[in-house]
């Protein structure tokens, strides 16, 4: 690739290639396309990708590249311009007859001519005047209506100039126009702080405000400073109650100034917060954490065979049935259960609702398979979902207990919306590393579970909390909702040094492993590094087995010890020498494929998928990790790329599926929970000070089976531990909502009059 130059021009896009690249015509300053030696390809800015349009014409700013590479033997050679400004123009003249001959179907460039040479085309268009456009030459019916139907929006151009004349990103101006119609500038001036839901920042919404004659004591800035002040507290801490002080000295901060009113009671009346006891919450958030309070206790409280005829067996429910059916369940296992762990069996059995908590080993996937085993001979008919946050979490689900599982979302979106299958009207939902589930996901979750929903949740309280906001498994540890806690542990023994460790983490007293020798087998199951070497850490992990039965955990992606310089230094070492996944572009060439962070993707590479994609074909979910087994020498336009086995299964890899996959040689750790491998490295740099706590470091060292290294400064462990888990500081309202809730039931039923 050469050097950059400077470049600037007016284009129209000829072909869409993927992303947000572009194959392009310069065009002169009549509109005519002007004369080029090679191929124009523009990388347009991300934010823009949805204008990306074949047709469109754009003013761009950028560096110019020479880009030349092989493809079929031929040598390549195309001008790659990287854009740094770029400005969205209306098609007019030469343009427009252009953008009408490459998207209307059945008008070539000669009736495309003729039609922009009518003088009132855009106004026979908006008025859809058939008649006038059959006046000219060439058109017919049938090209009108297509003409009709194609025509881009007016409402599109006026906010994407209006968007430009503010400075603000374009892709902006389609954020705007798709969520508030043909009368978005108009909304957006009476209320211009809607524009931070659209990813504009405060201060560039504010300063337009003040444009538009708002001033800092205008209940409509004080509106939009306090929807900016949550919204940074719940993404910060995770909570979903802000208290009074809270809101007010962040509001304070924001504008600089005292404010002599009340921002949360400003932003009550206009209906954007609730307020609760503790303080204000959104009033969305409000509504959800009511939803799911009130359904686990109505799950709670719900009668033996209520909500559905085929929830009669329930009635047949005892202790003595429960203790007989886990008699015979327990005949099944090698070993026997301990005193704890049938309690919480036989108890979660006879409940409608509970929770299962404990340490890594304590046995809580024994006991879910115990807990199936006795709802089927208690009703052999009952259904049973299992469903987890993470695929990968799913996955364990499904090996462990020998039945399906899926993740939350899978579920949902299995069974929600028209023409999806209704659930049936009784069911048993067994919910897995349910510390993970956030506040959305939950009330998601219920809005499709029929009232006679039996539900188990199963998780560590003491494990990292929901990346989402909300609580909803810690919420339920004091409340009305049985919760049993399992303290034995039985995967390591308890001289092991990997439960040593994760369990002085979880009780927050750190007991520091040995330190780790020259070689894996030289070190103990538990060791620890003082510094991170990375050359030393891809030794171990090849003593380890590598990619089959190591991994690297790191609580960032980026710095000089986060997960992508170790997917690129793993990948290296593994060698580099071998085939990488392409695609072909829209001219037949062949580009090596690139991640969203830079990497190649290579044979034999292990991937980490990061979205869920529920088409029956591909069913991938955020967090599967598999094989880059097969890879497509020559794809056809728009074919597979390739092969990846994820869990045993083939899936293809098509180019939307390649735009959702990174190296998974290392991984978050917030992605490996719910996971497990042999061998787990564990980097803390010291980007990872401030967002490294109790949880997480005990999240990381209960991923092991067998060997746990730790590599990075001690007084990162003894900061996490002593700052706790993120968890006990998160403020929500949940718990009070079921306590209340629970309370006006039990009022209720005390009421009741049975004659």
């Amino acid at each position: 690739m050469s050097q950059a130059t400077a470049f600037e021009h007016v284009v129209q896009i000829s072909k869409v290639r993927i992303n947000t690249m572009a194959t392009v015509d310069l065009l002169n300053t009549d509109g005519s396309i002007a004369p080029v030696n090679q191929s124009i390809v523009v990388q347009f800015p991300l934010d823009t990708k949805a204008l990306i349009t074949k047709g469109s014409v754009w003013a761009i700013k950028g560096k110019s590249e020479t880009l030349k590479y092989t493809s079929n033997g031929f040598n390549v050679t195309e001008t790659l311009i990287k854009t740094h400004h770029v400005k969205f123009l209306k098609p007019s003249g030469n343009t427009l007859a252009r953008w009408i001959s490459r998207n209307i179907a059945g008008i070539g460039d000669v009736i495309a001519k003729r039609l922009v040479r009518q003088g009132d085309l855009v106004a026979n268009i908006t008025d859809q005047n058939t008649n006038a456009l059959l006046e000219v030459a060439g058109m017919t019916t049938e090209r009108a209506d297509a003409l009709f139907a194609q025509w881009p929006d007016q409402a599109l151009y006026d906010t994407i100039t209006w968007v430009e004349e503010q400075n603000l990103p374009l892709g902006i101006g389609d954020k705007i126009a798709g969520l508030l119609g043909s009368d978005s500038i108009d909304r957006i001036k009476k209320q211009p702080f809607l524009l931070l839901t659209m990813g504009v920042s405060f201060k560039k919404a504010a300063d337009i405000a003040q444009k538009l004659g708002f001033s800092v004591d205008d209940d409509e800035y004080l509106l939009g400073v306090a929807q900016y002040a949550i919204g940074k507290y719940e993404n910060k801490t995770g909570s979903t109650v802000i208290t009074h002080d809270e809101l007010q000295s962040s509001a304070e901060a924001i504008v600089k100034k005292k404010i002599q009113r009340p921002v949360g009671e400003i932003a009550c009346d206009y209906g954007f917060l609730v307020k609760v006891e503790t303080g204000y919450q959104v009033y969305g958030t409000a509504l959800m954490e009511a939803a799911v309070a009130q359904f686990l206790v109505d799950t709670l409280h719900r009668k033996p065979s209520s909500g559905s005829l085929v929830a009669g067996w329930e009635q047949t429910i005892t202790k003595n049935t429960v203790i007989d059916a886990f008699d015979n369940a327990q005949t099944s296992l090698p070993f026997r259960l301990t005193d704890e762990q049938k309690q919480a069996v036989i108890e979660a059995t006879l409940s409608p609702v509970c929770c299962l908590s404990g340490g890594a080993g304590t046995g809580k996937t024994v006991i879910l398979r115990i807990l199936i085993d006795i709802y089927e001979a208690l009703n052999e008919g009952l259904p049973i979902y299992q469903v987890a946050l993470a695929g990968r979490a799913a996955q364990r689900m499904a090996e462990a207990t020998g039945r399906p599982a899926q993740t939350i979302a899978g579920f949902v979106n299995n069974h929600m919306g028209e023409h999806k299958q209704d659930l049936p009207e009784h069911l048993l939902l067994i919910i897995d590393e349910a510390s993970m589930v956030d506040l959305l996901s939950m009330y998601r979750l219920i809005s499709i579970l029929p009232a006679a929903t039996r539900i188990v949740f199963v998780g560590d309280v003491a494990q990292l909390p929901p990346v989402g906001k909300g609580l909803i498994f810690h919420s339920m540890v004091n409340s009305p909702i049985p919760f049993f806690e399992l303290s034995k542990v039985r995967r390591q023994g308890t001289d092991s040094g990997i439960h040593k460790f994760a369990t002085s983490v979880r009780e927050g007293q750190l007991i520091l492993p040995s330190v780790t020798q020259t070689t894996l087998s030289q070190s103990a199951d538990c060791s620890y590094h003082d510094n991170i070497d990375i050359d030393k850490m891809i030794a171990l992990w090849e003593e380890a087995g590598g990619i089959q039965k190591a991994i690297v955990l790191s609580p960032v992606k980026s710095g000089d010890a986060g997960v992508s310089v170790i997917n690129k230094r793993l990948q290296v070492h593994v060698g580099v020498d071998r085939q990488s996944l392409s695609y072909q572009n829209d001219n037949g060439d062949y580009i090596p494929w690139i991640t969203s962070s830079g990497t190649t993707l290579l044979l034999g590479d292990p991937i980490l998928v990061t979205q869920n994609m529920y088409d029956k074909d591909t069913n991938i979910r955020n967090g599967d990790l598999g094989i880059l087994s097969e890879i497509n020498e020559h794809p056809v336009y728009g074919g597979p790329l390739g092969v990846m086995v994820i869990d045993g299964r083939e899936v293809e890899i098509t180019l939307e599926v390649a735009d959702v996959l990174q190296l998974g040689y290392a991984i978050t750790i917030h992605k490996s929970q719910g996971s497990q491998w042999e061998t787990c490295f564990i980097t803390l740099p010291k980007e990872a000070r401030r967002m490294t706590d109790q949880s997480l470091l005990y999240t990381a060292s209960t991923r092991p089976t067998k060997k746990l290294v730790i590599m990075g400064e001690k007084s990162i462990m003894k900061e996490a531990i002593a700052r706790g888990s993120d968890a006990q500081n998160r403020v929500t309202f949940l718990e009070d909502r079921i306590a209340a809730a629970n309370n006006a039931m039990e009022c209720c039923n005390a009421n009741v009059n049975y004659l």
